[in-house]
């Protein structure tokens, strides 16, 4: 990704009910998992530029607008029925 890009991470999950849904972030394997989508809320100090696309229609994918590269890292979304869930690592350049 380049530094002020749109990104959308997806996840989607059925059936569009689902409420279990959690977006976890970690910079590097050294570093703290962070919360940023959880309870259907995004973190409120993330709430500027992230956000979920569509969770009524079970599209529970993560925008993250004006990616900085502080932004880099792995992301995951997290459906507790599905412990499997696929994991998203991003690098910015700018």
């Amino acid at each position: 990704m380049d530094e002020g890009d749109e990104v959308k991470l997806p996840c989607h999950v059925t059936p569009t009910t689902a409420t279990n849904i959690t977006w976890l972030y970690k910079k590097d394997s050294g570093s703290p998992l962070i919360y940023i989508y959880i309870n259907g809320q995004i973190h409120n100090l993330l709430r500027q530029r992230f956000g979920i696309y569509n969770a009524t229609v079970g599209d529970h994918s993560l925008k993250i607008r004006n990616i900085e590269p502080a932004d880099a890292g792995r992301y995951r979304c997290h459906d507790q029925r599905h412990p499997l869930s696929p994991e998203y690592r991003v690098s910015v350049f700018g």
